[in-house]
């Protein structure tokens, strides 16, 4: 077997190569780019906005309205989806549809911002934090993360229509656990995942030494399956659809 030398997971990683692994093969030995998408593209951008919302609005009037929170998200969302309009046209999609992914967005903010509101405007420790651990082979971008007393809480935001905590977001979620005290020497309390099509409350992962241990096999496990290079030796699971994501020419 051809090995290389090192490799650094992510959770997305490790969520394709159990889905499929000729997808991992493609996509992160072979390169190839993925097509892109109006849910990449809208995902990206929500979660940009939420971000920037975090690094300034936060810093201004603590008491301020849920309209003026609105207006800071959609405000920034306008902007970057007029940005981002370019890409969005490339795709080819009818306007009409494009309209309802727009207005869409624009309720999730909305139920972000009632939320944040409803909460007593919670502050957060950092924003879209990038965490990398060399001794675990693994990184990942958490997309928040607050204090309470019973710990650190981190916070996934998901764009999906589907408000359930499938296996791929329980695999996430303990991958995040595990880099993070391995990081800061201590496990979060919970990961919450924040489906922002809906106003209720994050779901929860808790935290505990089994999705601790989980995590850890989820690592040494897809880390030794994915050393070789050659493309024999990631087979196709999916049926052949992993091959519609890429682009090939």
């Amino acid at each position: 077997m051809v090995r290389i030398k090192s490799r650094i997971l992510s959770p997305t990683a490790i969520n394709t190569y159990i889905a499929c692994p000729r997808k991992f093969y493609l996509r992160y030995i072979k390169r190839l780019r993925s097509k892109p998408s109006i849910y990449l593209i809208r995902g990206s951008i929500v979660h940009k906005v939420i971000h920037d919302f975090h690094l300034n609005f936060e810093k201004g009037d603590p008491k301020a309205s849920l309209g003026r929170i609105e207006k800071a998200l959609i405000d920034s969302f306008m902007m970057k989806w007029e940005q981002a309009r370019a890409s969005i046209d490339s795709l080819g999609l009818p306007e009409q549809w494009i309209q309802c992914h727009f207005f869409d967005t624009i309720a999730m903010l909305k139920n972000f911002a009632w939320w944040y509101r409803e909460n007593g405007e919670p502050k957060i420790t950092s924003s879209e934090i990038r965490l990398v651990s060399e001794s675990l082979n693994i990184m990942g971008i958490i997309d928040a993360v607050y204090d309470s007393r019973e710990g650190a809480i981190l916070v996934d935001y998901k764009t999906s229509k589907k408000i359930e905590i499938t296996p791929d977001i329980t695999r996430q979620g303990a991958l995040y656990a595990l880099l993070y005290k391995e990081l800061y020497g201590k496990e979060p309390a919970v990961i919450r995942i924040h489906f922002l099509a809906s106003r209720d409350e994050p779901a929860a992962i808790f935290v505990d030494d089994h999705l601790l241990n989980y995590a850890q096999l989820l690592i040494d496990t897809v880390f030794e399956k994915t050393q070789s290079m050659k493309e024999d030796d990631y087979p196709c699971t999916c049926g052949g659809y992993c091959e519609r994501d890429f682009i090939t020419s």
